[in-house]
């Protein structure tokens, strides 16, 4: 056995060959790309002013932060779990909608996707000092729907008519090159092929056909509606109002849905609404005919769940009767 200092010599050699030994680079992490950036909430123009003042005349600073900044921030939570480790974790929730949109297995990441956009969509159109629709965008209503009112009674009208939850939206149809008003109830998407409308409120749609519920037609025009493999015209979307109850019962009460809309038209910041059009080279010709709204004649027509022809009414006396009956 070698003297006690001779193994020490040795020690030392062998831990200064280890430690000048170069070392074994280590192999990256599999599938580690890129590094996932959670979803989270943008911050709204004004949004400070908002949370302290709320947006006048239509809501509170509670309503707001309910309908904003908590709910909002509830949605974005379980899409960042329900996405975790998977592809859709990269996407943005307007590209989850519509990739998931027509997979019943993904319903769940569909409904929170679609919500995150259709809620971001609604308050980004929405301004405590809104101002007046510019010359162009009147032009283009006008082209659609004969006239501003006409447009502010439909919608008014329809979001009234539903009883569910749901977003009322102005689009463009990209085939007629027409404004039309669309419903999409629950968490439902308006965007071209991805459509969903989650489920038929027969308050705001009327299939085509016989309009007896005692009719094998009816039924079957219900049907055909409910299964989702109509009205997938691509749409693009200019404008919604937000009817969930949550997005106005904290301000309004259980009566108060039509003041919650009155309110609504005075706050639309329509210089986004113009910012949404204008990309898409909408322009009124000269010498265009002033169409009718949508071919109605004998008084406005109530629009289905697509803008199509739904039930003949007068909208203007539907919202007198309504008005005297508050």
């Amino acid at each position: 056995m070698p003297p006690p200092r001779l193994r020490l010599l040795r020690e030392c050699a062998s831990l200064s060959r280890q430690l000048t030994r170069p070392s074994t680079p280590h192999p990256p992490p599999i599938q580690r790309l890129q590094s996932r950036s959670l979803f989270t909430y943008k911050t709204l123009v004004n949004e400070g002013t908002y949370l302290n003042e709320g947006i006048t005349p239509l809501y509170t600073p509670k309503q707001f932060t309910l309908a904003w900044k908590l709910y909002q921030s509830h949605v974005i939570d379980r899409l960042n779990i329900l996405t975790a480790g998977t592809d859709l974790a990269y996407k943005t929730p307007l590209d989850i909608a519509i990739m998931t949109s027509r997979n019943s297995d993904q319903a769940a990441i569909f409904n929170y996707a679609s919500m995150a956009h259709n809620n971001e969509f609604f308050f980004d159109s929405l301004s405590s000092t809104p101002g007046n629709p510019t010359t162009q965008l009147l032009t283009a209503i006008n082209t659609s729907f004969g006239d501003f009112e006409v447009l502010r009674e439909t919608m008014t009208a329809t979001a009234l008519a539903c009883f569910s939850n749901a977003f009322v939206w102005l689009v463009i149809d990209e085939a007629s090159r027409k404004m039309r008003v669309l419903t999409t109830y629950n968490a439902g998407t308006p965007y071209g092929a991805a459509h969903r409308r989650q489920s038929i409120d027969t308050n705001t749609t009327t299939p085509s056909g016989e309009a007896s519920p005692s009719t094998t037609d009816y039924q079957a025009n219900l049907a055909r509606l409910s299964d989702g493999t109509e009205g997938r015209t691509p749409f693009t979307p200019l404008l919604c109002v937000n009817v969930w109850e949550h997005a106005w019962l904290f301000d309004y009460g259980f009566d108060g849905k039509e003041r919650y809309l009155d309110n609504w038209w005075k706050c639309i910041d329509w210089a986004t609404v113009w910012g949404k059009l204008e990309p898409l080279g909408y322009h009124h010709r000269k010498g265009e005919t002033q169409p009718q709204f949508f071919g109605a004649t004998g008084g406005n027509a109530v629009r289905d769940a697509w803008g199509g022809p739904g039930v003949q009414s007068n909208l203007t006396g539907e919202m007198a009767r309504r008005t005297q009956n508050r």
